[in-house]
């Protein structure tokens, strides 16, 4: 007989697999926050993403911008600067970048062609649900950007939340969808009143990127590779949501910008900071348990950790990394 999760009979000897791409090497190519839309205004703010420095800036339009974080001329950080017009300007020279990253002032010779090299990355930047969202390769045209239509719903107030963890975006993203933990990690919050038990995991792949967890009177939906939200199960006048989406800042680190949404108690003072707060509890509950695993990504294959029936829905998101990993789609190297 095999086993159903590993699909080993008993006395089967382990396949010798090829090494895939390291898992903390690469991640997907994405739309990936890295700020809050309330945080840049009249000065440039430092980002970083897949081992990437950048800096972001609004231009006499408030448009949001994302360009490469140092300086082409003597690589100090464009985040000292300033911005004038549409430009950037450099702290230690004054050289002046457009939108583009193109160098179109060196007040040293203002009356001297500009060198071709003086340029430097630009980014596609979407602002969108109070967020600010890079295009992290500027090589390949972005995709458009989609969000959960819950966080554009008028009637919705959107209590803030963030944190960064030392966990590879792989362990980040199997805490959200693993359902076991929840009587044992969250005991004292969301899961003191779950029991350890589950007779039958109840989730679904309705599509390649999405998948959903029923559990209790919260329906849990991930779209891959970045975004899981919690809505209710069933229609109700008071209605809750919580939202998160990870940002691999590096191999080593991903950082968590999260909403706690609602349709009631809009106008009491302070209950924005209550909910924000209770979501930070339930994140640092897990924060320390994830933050302990190893490997620090997911394993390369299946069989390199041990599971059971209630981690179906981690097994779904390691199979979609592992064809996502031997795959050619779009990829994005993580710098070190």
């Amino acid at each position: 007989m095999r086993n159903p999760i590993t699909n080993m009979a008993k006395d089967e000897e382990p396949a010798v697999f090829h090494k895939l791409p390291s898992d903390d090497s690469v991640i997907p190519l994405a739309w990936y926050p890295v700020a809050w839309s309330k945080e840049l205004r009249d000065r440039p703010l430092k980002c970083r993403i897949a081992g990437m420095d950048l800096v972001l800036y609004r231009t006499s339009k408030q448009k949001a911008r994302a360009l490469e974080a140092y300086c082409a001329h003597r690589g100090a950080d464009l985040s000292l600067g300033k911005c004038i017009g549409d430009h950037l300007q450099c702290a230690y020279h004054g050289w002046e970048f457009s939108e583009k990253g193109i160098c179109e002032k060196i007040p040293a010779h203002p009356d001297r062609p500009i060198p071709d090299f003086a340029r430097i990355r630009a980014y596609p930047v979407e602002e969108c649900a109070g967020l600010i969202w890079v295009w992290p390769d500027a090589n390949i045209p972005s995709q458009p950007l989609r969000v959960f239509p819950e966080l554009l719903e008028a009637q919705m107030r959107l209590a803030a939340y963030e944190q960064t963890w030392n966990a590879h975006l792989t362990r980040v993203v199997e805490s959200v969808l693993d359902v076991a933990h929840l009587a044992f990690v969250h005991e004292k919050t969301i899961g003191r009143r779950l029991r350890p038990e589950i007779p039958k995991i109840q989730f679904s792949v309705e599509q390649q990127d999405v998948i959903q967890i029923q559990n209790g009177g919260g329906h849990l939906r991930y779209e891959f590779p970045q975004q899981w939200i919690l809505t209710p199960s069933s229609e109700a006048r008071r209605k809750f949501i919580n939202y998160v989406v990870f940002s691999p800042m590096d191999g080593k680190t991903t950082k968590i910008f999260g909403y706690a949404g609602r349709n009631f108690m809009q106008s009491v003072p302070g209950m924005d900071r209550v909910f924000s707060r209770y979501s930070l509890k339930i994140l640092n509950e897990d924060r320390e348990v994830v933050e302990s695993q190893h490997p620090r990504p997911i394993p390369e294959a299946l069989r390199m950790e041990a599971h059971v029936p209630a981690d179906a829905p981690q097994i779904r998101f390691r199979q979609r990394w592992f064809e996502f990993l031997s795959s050619d789609e779009a990829k994005l190297n993580v710098q070190s």
